[in-house]
Protein backbone atom coordinates (compact mmCIF):
# COMPACT_ATOMS: atom_id res chain seq x y z
CA UNK A 1 0.00 0.00 0.00
CA UNK A 2 2.62 2.13 0.96
CA UNK A 3 4.48 1.56 -2.60
CA UNK A 4 1.26 2.71 -4.40
CA UNK A 5 0.72 5.72 -2.59
CA UNK A 6 4.43 6.62 -3.62
CA UNK A 7 3.79 6.02 -7.32
CA UNK A 8 0.75 8.21 -7.17
CA UNK A 9 2.83 11.13 -5.47
CA UNK A 10 5.58 10.48 -7.93
CA UNK A 11 2.56 10.78 -10.67
CA UNK A 12 1.31 13.84 -9.34
CA UNK A 13 4.60 14.78 -9.54
CA UNK A 14 5.15 14.00 -13.53
CA UNK A 15 1.66 15.60 -14.09
CA UNK A 16 2.71 18.78 -12.65
CA UNK A 17 6.13 18.94 -14.16
CA UNK A 18 4.10 18.19 -17.62
CA UNK A 19 1.99 20.83 -16.99
CA UNK A 20 4.87 23.42 -16.69
CA UNK A 21 6.37 22.00 -19.83
CA UNK A 22 3.50 22.86 -21.30
CA UNK A 23 2.48 25.91 -20.42
CA UNK A 24 6.60 26.88 -21.29
CA UNK A 25 6.47 25.38 -24.88
CA UNK A 26 2.73 27.55 -25.58
CA UNK A 27 5.12 31.01 -24.06
CA UNK A 28 7.74 30.47 -26.45
CA UNK A 29 4.88 29.21 -29.50
CA UNK A 30 3.72 32.63 -28.58
CA UNK A 31 7.31 34.32 -28.62
CA UNK A 32 8.54 32.72 -31.59
CA UNK A 33 5.54 32.28 -33.94
CA UNK A 34 2.46 34.20 -33.14
CA UNK A 35 2.43 37.81 -34.74
CA UNK A 36 -1.27 38.32 -33.28
CA UNK A 37 -0.15 42.13 -32.27
CA UNK A 38 -0.74 43.27 -28.22
CA UNK A 39 -2.24 46.22 -26.63
CA UNK A 40 -0.35 49.43 -26.63
CA UNK A 41 2.40 50.01 -23.65
CA UNK A 42 4.84 52.07 -22.47
CA UNK A 43 7.49 49.68 -24.91
CA UNK A 44 5.16 50.56 -28.24
CA UNK A 45 5.49 54.43 -27.30
CA UNK A 46 9.39 54.01 -26.47
CA UNK A 47 9.96 52.19 -30.32
CA UNK A 48 7.75 55.11 -31.76
CA UNK A 49 9.55 57.87 -30.18
CA UNK A 50 13.07 56.48 -31.03
CA UNK A 51 11.52 55.54 -34.67
CA UNK A 52 10.49 59.03 -35.53
CA UNK A 53 13.72 60.03 -33.81
CA UNK A 54 15.49 58.05 -36.60
CA UNK A 55 13.59 58.98 -39.53
CA UNK A 56 13.36 62.68 -38.21
CA UNK A 57 17.20 63.59 -37.57
CA UNK A 58 18.01 61.73 -41.26
CA UNK A 59 15.23 64.41 -42.72
CA UNK A 60 16.39 67.34 -40.96
CA UNK A 61 19.76 67.91 -41.99
CA UNK A 62 18.94 67.73 -45.44
CA UNK A 63 19.37 71.57 -46.62
CA UNK A 64 16.50 71.01 -48.92
CA UNK A 65 14.16 70.41 -46.44
CA UNK A 66 13.98 74.02 -45.35
CA UNK A 67 14.08 75.25 -49.46
CA UNK A 68 10.93 72.82 -49.54
CA UNK A 69 9.30 74.56 -46.20
CA UNK A 70 9.69 77.54 -48.07
CA UNK A 71 8.59 77.38 -50.97
CA UNK A 72 5.90 74.59 -50.91
CA UNK A 73 1.92 75.77 -51.62
CA UNK A 74 -0.41 74.87 -49.15
CA UNK A 75 -2.53 72.69 -50.40
CA UNK A 76 0.70 70.31 -51.05
CA UNK A 77 1.02 70.42 -47.27
CA UNK A 78 -2.43 68.82 -46.95
CA UNK A 79 -1.66 65.96 -49.29
CA UNK A 80 1.51 65.29 -47.71
CA UNK A 81 -0.92 64.89 -44.42
CA UNK A 82 -3.38 63.04 -46.34
CA UNK A 83 -0.56 60.38 -48.09
CA UNK A 84 1.40 60.13 -44.57
CA UNK A 85 -2.25 59.17 -42.92
CA UNK A 86 -2.71 56.88 -46.20
CA UNK A 87 0.64 55.23 -45.65
CA UNK A 88 -0.08 54.65 -41.89
CA UNK A 89 -3.41 53.32 -42.30
CA UNK A 90 -1.73 50.57 -44.66
CA UNK A 91 0.84 50.40 -42.25
CA UNK A 92 -1.30 49.42 -39.42
CA UNK A 93 -4.08 47.55 -41.94
CA UNK A 94 -1.10 44.75 -43.63
CA UNK A 95 1.25 44.40 -40.61
CA UNK A 96 -1.19 44.75 -37.89
CA UNK A 97 -4.63 44.26 -37.95
CA UNK A 98 -4.18 41.13 -40.63
CA UNK A 99 -2.32 39.35 -37.53
CA UNK A 100 -5.25 39.77 -35.51
CA UNK A 101 -7.33 36.21 -34.95
CA UNK A 102 -10.09 37.59 -33.57
CA UNK A 103 -11.39 40.16 -36.04
CA UNK A 104 -15.35 39.92 -34.87
CA UNK A 105 -14.44 40.88 -31.08
CA UNK A 106 -11.65 43.46 -32.93
CA UNK A 107 -12.83 45.96 -34.90
CA UNK A 108 -10.52 47.47 -37.66
CA UNK A 109 -11.73 51.29 -36.09
CA UNK A 110 -10.82 50.23 -32.94
CA UNK A 111 -7.11 48.87 -33.81
CA UNK A 112 -6.85 51.60 -36.24
CA UNK A 113 -8.07 55.01 -34.70
CA UNK A 114 -5.74 54.11 -31.44
CA UNK A 115 -2.76 53.29 -33.73
CA UNK A 116 -2.82 56.22 -36.19
CA UNK A 117 -3.82 58.90 -33.35
CA UNK A 118 -0.64 57.69 -31.59
CA UNK A 119 1.94 57.14 -34.52
CA UNK A 120 0.74 60.88 -35.83
CA UNK A 121 0.79 62.84 -32.34
CA UNK A 122 4.12 61.01 -31.64
CA UNK A 123 5.81 62.32 -35.12
CA UNK A 124 4.26 65.88 -35.14
CA UNK A 125 5.93 66.08 -31.24
CA UNK A 126 9.13 64.62 -32.51
CA UNK A 127 9.26 66.65 -35.58
CA UNK A 128 8.08 69.81 -33.77
CA UNK A 129 10.85 69.31 -31.10
CA UNK A 130 13.75 68.80 -33.36
CA UNK A 131 13.14 71.46 -35.83
CA UNK A 132 12.63 73.57 -32.17
CA UNK A 133 15.60 72.29 -30.58
CA UNK A 134 17.88 72.72 -33.41
CA UNK A 135 17.10 76.35 -33.70
CA UNK A 136 14.99 76.44 -37.18
CA UNK A 137 12.94 78.35 -36.18
CA UNK A 138 15.73 80.97 -36.41
CA UNK A 139 16.60 80.48 -40.02
CA UNK A 140 13.03 80.41 -41.24
CA UNK A 141 10.58 82.94 -41.23
CA UNK A 142 7.86 82.13 -38.51
CA UNK A 143 5.42 81.35 -41.15
CA UNK A 144 7.55 78.54 -42.41
CA UNK A 145 7.71 76.62 -39.45
CA UNK A 146 4.44 75.12 -39.75
CA UNK A 147 5.44 73.67 -42.82
CA UNK A 148 8.42 72.75 -41.94
CA UNK A 149 7.02 70.56 -38.86
CA UNK A 150 4.57 69.11 -41.58
CA UNK A 151 7.15 68.08 -43.59
CA UNK A 152 9.38 66.24 -41.14
CA UNK A 153 6.20 64.64 -39.72
CA UNK A 154 5.92 62.08 -42.55
CA UNK A 155 9.38 60.26 -42.10
CA UNK A 156 8.64 60.86 -38.34
CA UNK A 157 5.67 58.89 -38.81
CA UNK A 158 6.50 56.55 -40.87
CA UNK A 159 9.74 55.87 -38.50
CA UNK A 160 6.75 55.89 -35.74
CA UNK A 161 4.73 53.21 -37.44
CA UNK A 162 8.06 50.79 -38.59
CA UNK A 163 8.57 50.15 -34.70
CA UNK A 164 5.38 48.12 -34.45
CA UNK A 165 6.76 46.22 -37.26
CA UNK A 166 9.83 45.31 -35.58
CA UNK A 167 8.24 44.47 -33.09
CA UNK A 168 7.00 41.15 -34.21
CA UNK A 169 9.48 40.50 -36.77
Amino acid sequence: MREIDEIKRELDVVKFETEIIKNDVERIKDKLIDHTPDHFSKQDWVRAFIGALFFGFSVLFSLGTINIAVNIPEPHLYIIVACTLILLTLEIYIIGYSKVADKKNRKFGQFWIKRIIMFYFIALLVASSIAYIFGLQYIIAPQYFVSLVIILSAPCAIGASLGDLLKKY
